[in-house]
């Protein structure tokens, strides 16, 4: 072998693992939805699955069945439209376990539902380190986060939660947990705050409520289009919910808190009076103009 193959054969096998070595470099990401809930968690899910910069290693579904608007079973209609999300984008190798299809048990021995998805996140979280986190971007109830952490709490230490729920009043400093996320699971919710080891992001709905997009302006976007954001609309104009020329993209800014932080104020908060308390970080305000633009030069650009 000449020179010039040897070098040509070293320099391939360093790009190799320059690459490589790129790739394991990627946070790793679960995303837990219950994606049938609102027509938010669809426009969050798809702008997290495309988002270069991570790797996500799971996309659960979870349970709203305590909502008004629940279907006869929410967790399966959930998975369903997951896996549509990840059809549309020739995502199917992505594991999409099913989560519980029912809250947290009030009361036994073991209050944990086990589920595919909570142990999809132990799997997940026994790979990490406190210095290489999972993170979990969790869309709507807390169930399988909380039973993760349940039935295995050694993994509290190795995950970074993002989720969305609860309000906060910045001004008197109180908080509330009587939003749809807290209630579809209230003693999730309050497993997640007491956990002291658990790295915890949560944005309050009364902040993530400027998350707003307009019908007209969502149709310009993506009416018509033979791909995902034509997808995207037609839920937004079947789906069951009161909302049709304008609605709160709750969730998206869940998921912009792990990608785009530069979007948003975060600030550290001691919990509330009734849980442990310690320090959790707290989004004040955040930049829906910046979000807004993202999401669909993003969508576009990916499908285009």
């Amino acid at each position: 072998m000449n020179n010039k193959r040897v070098f040509s054969w070293i320099l391939g096998v360093f790009i190799l693992l320059h690459c490589s070595v790129l790739q394991a470099q990627k946070p790793s990401v679960i995303i837990d939805a219950d994606t049938g809930n609102e027509v938010d968690d669809l426009f969050a899910v798809s702008r997290a699955l495309i988002a270069p910069e991570i790797e996500i290693v799971g996309l659960n579904s979870t349970q709203w069945q305590n909502s008004h608007w629940a279907v006869e079973n929410t967790l399966e209609n959930s998975q369903r439209l997951n896996v549509r999300i990840l059809s549309y984008l020739k995502m199917d190798t992505i594991p999409h376990p099913r989560g519980s299809h029912y809250r947290l048990y009030d009361w036994g021995q073991d209050v944990a539902q086990h589920s595919a998805a909570a142990y999809h996140i132990i799997k997940e979280a026994r790979k990490s380190t406190a210095n290489d986190k999972l993170n979990v971007i969790a869309l709507g109830a807390l169930t399988n986060v909380a039973s993760a952490l349940l039935i295995d709490p050694s993994i509290a230490p190795k995950m970074r939660l993002y989720c969305l729920g609860s309000t906060y009043n910045f001004e008197k400093g109180y908080w509330k947990k009587t939003d749809f996320n807290c209630l579809m699971d209230p003693h999730a919710i309050n497993v997640v705050m007491d956990n002291a080891a658990l790295e915890v992001h949560i944005t309050p709905v009364n902040v993530a409520a400027d998350m707003t997009m307009e019908r007209e302006f969502v149709a310009d976007h993506l009416q018509g289009k033979d791909d995902l954001r034509g997808f995207l609309y037609n839920r937004w104009i079947s789906h069951i919910d009161g909302g049709y020329n304008d609605r709160v993209i709750w969730d998206l800014v869940a998921v912009q808190s792990l990608l785009n932080p530069e979007f948003m104020e975060e600030v550290e908060i001691q919990t509330p009076s009734e849980n442990l308390q310690r320090k959790i970080f707290v989004t004040k305000s955040i930049d829906a103009d910046k979000m807004r633009t993202d999401f669909f030069e993003t969508v576009h650009d990916y499908l285009e």
